[in-house]
């Protein structure tokens, strides 16, 4: 072999380990037995054993439990450049409860329970929970002699004697009468008058919540870790615990000036309704139901719509303003758990009521929801997203707004907690998923979402659909007034039991404040203003004060308690490449709607116009439906805190206390 050339020797198509394999080094060859080269098979095994290995090592290095994404800085893909971890426990993390209200004299509440992760109207035990509002006259119908037909031939009980569950138990949902023969509205085991209830979606687990955390490795790192440690040359104090706290699971009402969370079968109060459409044509959403908050609220108001539960309003436990630390964590945990920041894909849980997907034929419709219409006497539909115009116009003029204006001018179209009842009483009574079911008179279904744990998994991530449908007259091209048939389908998107995007806005800045200072009037530029990001992780020490504005450079009270952790200066309106760390802002244009941070940011200044003046920023997430970028961090940062709108709602949270 020592004297042959290599290009001389036989090539062989299969080996037994004895060959000999030529080599030549130095002039010379040499060779070696063919059992000792690596399969393919065994590189791929040996690259599994590495892999394992290092999470092994991992896992050693920073405590079993944790489950975090890192990204490349300013990169524009939404998939995390790695994942790390276990995701187990974020999949339970986040639990709903019901909360007492009146139980505020501690620091910290004890709810009543805990609900099924996938049915409200349910304890985790299984018993009934008083989570549906009614009101007394709702409760008093059954309290008369009662019967199982009109034609009161089979008694079910004497007055006074029904019990709401054991009907429930032994006849489902069956209708009653009453002696008269008419039928009574009946009493459901999960219905109470009482309003003191909230319900909120909580946090109970001990973990430490990191955000845009930049390591050693170059690699910006966001989610959850059991212990504290050393991440990737960062150490992890006490300031990244995330305590037990419920937040929101959507846009806040009131009762009595007092913020809830609940499913209120009357009309609320002054603030808290739909709206008929333009110029009162369209009543479909003037239906005697309770809606999220809106009109008056801002990031003032709000605070005080939620510490009102507490004894002494001015302070900020146990009950707050939403904080957006919590609502961040809550995003960031989702977006672990699925592996990228691109959550509102119609693919996956989509944006709820918004214009962020077509809507021009009846499959979209029905997918993506929006509105159909045509005139009464045509067999032909038209349809639309929120944001577009038909050719139905609310005067003779020729004079029309967006169909969500045309609906209920833009107001709120889910009421509070809907969804999530919805989604529970489909549950509860075992519809199958794409099947109509009607639930306190209006028609729904839901469908699951593809690879995710659904409503018969346990799990709350679903999108519910809700169909409505009205005849009104208007006007025509011709200016003639003609009857028109609309309906519209509701999209719903339940992240994990929560509405995270589109319909309306919500305020969500408790413990984070944004102070822009006014360098530019507004008439020379509306971006490029200093901006100053300050927060307060500890929920008891968030200020109290109203101030929004202070001229010649003045400065807040709670500038002296805060933490400064970052300044940049403000851009204008679009998508957002970089978000600051620990706050929702956008700090450097890049990307759409599906890459980079995936949301996008009103961020042009009109919160000031007066030279050396420093305004609180107004921070408000979700989008509304008339957007096309709605996702959970949308953001419209434009105006004051202290700004008010149809658009904007608000958001609450509560210290919670481990039983």
């Amino acid at each position: 072999m020592a004297d042959q050339k290599i290009s001389q020797f036989t090539r062989l198509s299969s080996l037994d380990g004895k060959e000999e394999i030529p080599v030549a080094k130095g002039g010379k060859n040499y060779s070696f037995l063919s059992g000792l080269l690596a399969k393919q098979e065994d590189l791929d095994k040996t690259n599994e054993n590495i892999t394992s290995l290092q999470e092994e090592v991992n896992k050693l290095k920073y405590g079993v439990g944790y489950a975090v994404s890192g990204y490349k800085e300013d990169d524009l893909d939404p998939v995390p450049y790695v994942s790390l971890g276990d995701v187990s426990f974020l999949e339970k993390g986040w639990d709903f409860y019901l909360i007492d209200t009146t139980q505020n004299t501690g620091e910290e509440v004890v709810p009543v329970g805990k609900l099924k992760r996938n049915n409200l109207l349910r304890f985790e035990d299984g018993s009934f929970a008083p989570t549906v509002g009614i009101t007394e006259a709702m409760r008093a119908e059954c309290d008369v002699e009662l019967y199982l037909d009109a034609g009161h031939q089979q008694k079910y009980c004497d007055a006074g004697a029904f019990n709401a569950e054991t009907f429930y138990n032994e006849h489902g949902m069956a209708k009653l009468y009453n002696l008269q023969g008419n039928e009574v509205r009946v009493l459901r085991p999960w219905e109470t008058v009482e309003t003191k209830y909230t319900i909120v979606k909580g946090w109970m687990d001990e973990a430490y919540f990191i955000d845009k955390v930049k390591g050693n490795s170059g690699i910006e790192w966001s989610g959850f870790l059991k212990e504290k440690t050393v991440w990737d040359g960062v150490e992890i104090t006490d300031d990244n615990r995330l305590v037990p706290v419920g937040i929101s699971p959507c846009p806040i009402t009131t009762v009595g000036g007092k913020a809830r969370n609940f499913f209120y079968l009357y009309e609320g109060e002054t603030n808290c309704k739909s709206s008929n459409g333009q110029a009162n044509l369209c009543t479909l959403f003037l239906n005697d139901r309770t809606y999220p908050r809106i009109n008056d609220v801002n990031q003032n108001s709000n605070r005080t719509y939620a510490r009102s539960n507490n004894p002494n309003v001015n302070q900020s436990y146990p009950f707050a303003e939403g904080g957006y630390r919590a609502y961040n964590a809550f995003i960031t945990c989702q977006e672990v758990i699925y592996k990228t920041k691109y959550l509102h894909n119609n693919a996956l849980f989509s944006s709820g009521i918004s214009s962020n997907d077509t809507c021009n034929n009846e499959t979209n419709w029905k997918n993506n929801g929006g509105v159909r219409y045509k005139l009464s006497s045509s067999g032909e539909w038209k349809y639309g997203t929120w944001s577009s115009q038909g050719d139905v116009y609310y005067s003779a003029t020729q004079q029309r707004v967006s169909w969500s204006a045309m609906v209920n001018q833009e107001n709120p179209k889910e009421q509070c907690m809907e969804s999530q009842m919805a989604a529970s009483f489909a549950v509860e009574t075992g519809v199958a998923e794409k099947a109509n079911f009607e639930f306190y008179g209006s028609v729904y279904w839901y469908v699951n979402i593809p690879n995710v744990k659904g409503l018969n998994d346990g799990e709350m991530n679903c999108k519910v659909f809700k169909q409505m449908s009205q005849t009104f007259a208007a006007y025509d091209s011709a200016g003639e007034v003609k009857d028109w048939d609309i309906e519209v389908i509701l999209r719903f998107s339940l992240f994990d039991g929560l509405s995270l995007s589109g319909d309306i806005f919500a305020y969500w800045g408790g413990g984070v404040e944004v102070v822009g200072t006014c360098k530019y009037l507004q008439t020379v530029q509306r971006n490029g203003n200093p901006v100053e990001f300050y927060v307060e992780n500890d929920q008891r020490k968030w200020h109290n004060d109203n101030t929004v504005n202070k001229n010649d450079l003045g400065s807040f009270d709670w500038e002296s308690t805060y933490k400064k952790i970052g300044e940049s200066e403000n851009i204008s309106d679009g998508y957002s490449l970089k978000r600051q760390k620990e706050t929702p802002c956008s700090v450097l244009k890049g990307g759409n709607l599906s890459t980079g941070e995936c949301f996008y940011q009103l961020g042009n200044n009109y919160w000031s116009n007066v030279l050396n003046q420093r305004a609180r920023i107004g921070l408000r997430s979700r989008g509304n439906a008339f957007n096309g970028h709605c996702s959970p961090r949308d953001l419209y940062a434009s105006s004051a805190a202290s700004s008010s709108h149809r658009l904007y709602g608000g958001s609450a949270q509560v210290l919670l206390k481990r039983s």
